[in-house]
């Protein structure tokens, strides 16, 4: 009743930007074609010479669907203190690795090496489960080479482990964390 009143009216205003019409079209290629299927678009809209969305032939089966409810933005905080591995430099090697009293973690990784960011994933798992255990660290051989250079590492991802300032265990390549806290659980047990 609704819909032959809206087709009634003349001067009805155009509707708003956000609704879209949606037509049942029958495909007869589909295998459940006696359901037909809704499409939206302008590839199977006809333009009326009116250009009003009441004032087509068929706006008594012609279903309008309504925008959803506006979306809210998403705000993301994300805190300075990172409980996984943190990021360290050149300039912080000596102090952070080989002035340590408990066994360090260092991955070396590069933001273009794509198993690098599964073995972070695992070494940040790692600092979390052996958080003031040991220490987790990432180094990124572009950013410093040398570091690399210095412990012979031609291949990423590496983690070593460090205990009293001196490598202990080198690891190469993606392996689940099984061998990783294999090395680590043999190094803790050592002190």
């Amino acid at each position: 009743m609704a819909a032959a009143a809206a087709v009634a009216a003349p001067s009805c205003p155009a509707p708003p930007r956000g609704l879209r019409c949606a037509k049942t079209v029958s495909f007869p290629f589909s295998a459940a074609s006696s359901r037909g299927r809704v499409v939206y678009g302008s590839s199977y809209a006809r333009r009326w010479q009116c250009r009003r969305w009441a004032h087509r032939p068929d706006a008594t089966t012609t279903r309008i669907r309504r925008p959803t409810a506006p979306l809210t933005a998403v705000v993301r905080v994300s805190c300075a203190y990172s409980p996984g591995a943190e990021t360290i430099t050149a300039c912080s090697w000596n102090e952070y690795v080989i002035c340590s009293d408990v066994p360090v973690l260092i991955e070396f990784w590069a933001s273009w090496c794509g198993p690098c960011r599964m073995v972070t994933r695992i070494v940040d798992e790692i600092a979390q489960e052996y958080a003031g255990r040991i220490k987790c660290y990432k180094l990124d051989t572009d950013d410093y080479p040398q570091v690399a250079t210095a412990y012979s590492i031609d291949r990423i991802p590496t983690v070593l482990l460090f205990k009293d300032g001196e490598k202990i265990h080198s690891i190469t390549g993606t392996l689940p964390k099984a061998v990783y806290v294999k090395a680590i659980e043999k190094s803790i047990a050592e002190q």
